[in-house]
């Protein structure tokens, strides 16, 4: 790095000369806290340090108030730690070297230090290294002043690069310089803007320092983009390129981008790039074919759209899968666009446009078909079930309210959907079969969608029409509990019910949880499911003790529900709102959802436990579990999956019976109450019972019953009703 090293201002040469001779000459040998003092009088309010080079590893012994300041660490996180510790893992630094060498040669010296503060973000630190000795004449301590110089480093970085360019800067326009990191794993934080960034993107140096650049990126052009810059941290050097950036107000910007590497840091990882950002919108333009950008959106339009079509199209028949044509348009475009005023029209425009952008995946190409229409193609799908999701996102992204000051505009589209190769292999012909199924989608009232292929366009709307259905149920009240008791198998006493939901269907009947929960998760109503559960279990569960016969109600936690935060807060507020005791909930985790826990809801779990309610893992056996792992879990009970108990009746296999004893083992090794589901038979609860299992659930006991039919007599007289229970499948 080639940045001038500015020497410290005078009034702290002039403290350094009285320090010196207060000091300098010689101080007890064994006592540091008379310079500590000296230099807290003499440098009051300076930036420094003070280092013992005595003791192993010469650990900070006093930093100031402004050293806290300049780094962001807390004094208790510094003291006793080596003054490197601010560079982390980005040691090897030539003029950090070339400072101790000075120290231990009993010179002073300055070094350029690339320094990092808690939260990783990256300061450059001019720092005066002065040795001291103590009476004896020996070395014992550094004093180190130092001071951000990062403003200075990264402007003086970006100049370099500029010239280094200017040969290559033609054409007009405004520009800005910036200075960013690139990482191992390719992230590109900017560290650094200059104030011209505001003339270019209309946002502010300080809104944009810490981002990822890849957010000011138009998302057609991320990827490309990306693989430039990482090109540019392996290879060094410099390079220049053209891409979209996305300005404050929605309005893609072409720019032309000067980058070169100014620094690596091999150890750390890291290499810097700084470089000069052009805004080239008008030439660019210019330079394109009419037709080919639409200049208010800075979309591609059909030109491209057909070549990336064609592209998705040959690697579906290289690769397998398939691609997809969307045609999507915007309902009642065209009187929107008419009664608005321009400036109001285009903002409508671009912001459709955004939204559209926020809902695709970097592959995915979105470009400009007519006014008020657009093309999205997919491609690299697995098959055509996999559109349903994409396409209902797209719409749902478009379908919130345009609000423009006062104005209020309710937004929503159609779409048609061409599959390849189902649907042809040839763009035209794919476009044809797209634009006829936008039209029945449009004929169908809009705000809808519509594939080309007539069974796939059944099977869409059999699913939409089911999952619109599903929230029906929630609305009128469809959905119903069952409970299933749980019971201890050495005398068959009841020690607590399941409960499982049912949904009253109007046409089919009664539905058990396989045959509507797939949809209902993928409607995303888990959430409203597990809130729907939790009310009325504790809600049935404080009935029954008004009843005088209390049991605990177990409930099952869907796979995303403990990525939120407020679960905790949910139960204990269902809890207090029916005045039931915590023993008498539990929560039951599948495995698979178990293990997420550990890394994303533990924490909520561990709360809920606090609170007094009690945690099950379900259907344990099924998921490849880190049984290591499963150590961390804050459960309290392992329920073994009723596949493994289906195989240890009459006539089990050894490995069967061995693999069923070594879970029932990992569970009490855990400390634990193992349950056994799925127990039908005489024969498998002895099985299970001579394992140590002490409870167990399933059709030999009963199946799940509404809540009115669940016995209130003695919990014994459930064994002896056994075979008049078993239902059929």
């Amino acid at each position: 790095m080639d940045a001038t090293h500015h020497p410290t201002p005078p009034v702290a040469h002039g403290r350094l000369k009285a320090l010196r001779e207060r000091v300098l000459s010689g101080f007890p040998a064994d006592d540091g806290a008379v310079l500590v003092e000296a230099m807290r009088s003499v440098l009051a309010g300076e930036c420094f340090s003070v280092s013992d080079l005595r003791r192993v590893g010469q650990p900070l012994v006093f930093v100031s108030d402004a050293f806290l300041a300049l780094t962001g660490f807390r004094r208790e996180e510094a003291l006793g730690r080596d003054l490197g510790f601010l560079m982390r893992d980005d040691t090897d630094q030539d003029e950090v070297r070339a400072a101790r060498e000075a120290l231990q040669d009993g010179r002073a010296a300055t070094a350029l230090v690339r320094c990092y503060r808690p939260d990783g973000s990256l300061f450059w630190n001019e720092q005066r290294h002065y040795h001291v000795k103590d009476a004896r004449g020996r070395v014992s301590h550094a004093v180190v002043l130092q001071r951000d110089v990062t403003e200075l480093v990264h402007a003086r970085s970006a100049d370099a690069v500029a010239r280094q360019m200017a040969s290559r800067l033609g054409g007009e326009g405004a520009f800005f310089s910036y200075g960013a990191i690139i990482d191992a794993r390719g992230q590109v934080r900017l560290g650094w803007l200059q104030e011209g960034v505001g003339a270019v993107l209309g946002r502010t140096s300080k809104a944009l320092q810490g981002l990822d650049l890849s957010e000011l990126i138009a998302p057609d052009d991320r990827a490309r983009v990306q693989e430039r810059l990482l090109a540019l941290r392996d290879d060094g050097g410099s390079r220049r390129d053209r891409y979209r950036m996305l300005g404050a107000d929605g309005r893609v910007r072409w720019v032309e981008d000067f980058a070169a590497v100014s620094w690596r840091a091999d150890e750390a990882q890291l290499v810097a790039v700084h470089g000069v950002v052009r805004d080239v919108t008008s030439e660019t333009l210019r330079g394109h074919a009419v037709g080919a950008v639409d200049a208010l959106t800075g979309l591609p339009t059909e030109r491209v759209l057909a070549d990336r079509l064609d592209q998705a199209v040959r690697q579906a028949r290289r690769h397998g899968g398939v691609a997809a044509l969307v045609l999507l348009e915007l309902d009642h475009f065209d009187f929107a666009h008419q009664t608005l005023q321009p400036s109001r029209a285009e903002r409508f425009v671009r912001e459709a446009t955004r939204r559209l952008q926020r809902a695709l995946r970097r592959s995915d190409t979105l470009a400009l078909v007519r006014p008020g229409c657009y093309g999205v193609v997919l491609p690299d799908l697995p098959d055509a079930h996999a559109l349903v999701p994409a396409v209902e996102k797209l719409l749902a992204c478009v379908a919130q309210p345009f609000q423009d000051g006062t104005l209020r505009v309710e937004l929503a589209a159609s779409a048609g959907v061409a599959v390849a190769p189902g649907d042809g292999r040839r763009t035209d012909a794919l476009r044809e079969r797209a634009e006829a199924a936008l039209q029945r989608a449009r004929a169908g009232g809009g705000s809808r969608f519509a594939f080309a292929d007539l069974a796939l366009d059944q099977a869409a709307d059999d699913r939409v029409r089911f999952e619109r259905e599903l929230r029906d149920a929630f609305a009128r009240d469809q959905l119903v509990l069952h409970f299933q008791p749980r019971v201890r198998l050495d005398d068959a006493r009841e020690q607590g019910v399941e409960a499982l939901v049912r949904w009253r269907h109007p046409e089919r009947g009664l539905l058990l949880p396989h045959e509507f929960l797939p949809a209902l998760y993928r409607a995303h109503l888990g959430d409203a499911l597990f809130a729907w559960v939790l009310e009325r279990a504790v809600a049935q569960a404080r009935a029954w003790c008004d009843q005088g016969t209390p049991r605990r109600v177990s409930i099952n936690v869907g796979p995303a529900l403990l990525e939120r935060d407020d679960v905790g807060e949910m139960v204990r507020d269902a809890l207090e709102r029916w005045q039931l005791h915590p023993r008498l909930l539990e929560l039951e985790l599948h495995e698979a959802t178990g293990m997420r826990a550990l890394e994303r809801g533990a924490e909520q779990l561990a709360a809920v436990r606090r609170y007094g309610v009690t945690v099950a893992l379900d259907d344990f056996g099924v998921f490849a579990t880190d049984f290591a792992r499963l150590r961390e879990l804050p459960v309290d009970a392992l329920k073994i999956d009723r596949s493994f108990v289906a195989r240890v009746g009459d006539g089990a296999d050894s490995t069967d019976v061995a693999l069923l004893r070594a879970m029932v083992g990992i569970g009490h090794g855990l400390g634990l109450t193992v349950v056994a589901e799925g127990i039908e038979t005489p024969a498998q609860r002895a099985r299970v019972t001579a394992m140590g299992v002490q409870e167990g659930q399933g059709y030999l006991f009963s199946r799940a019953l509404p809540a009115e039919l669940v016995p209130v007599s003695s919990p014994a007289m459930l064994a002896d009703a056994a075979a008049a229970q078993r239902p059929v499948g």
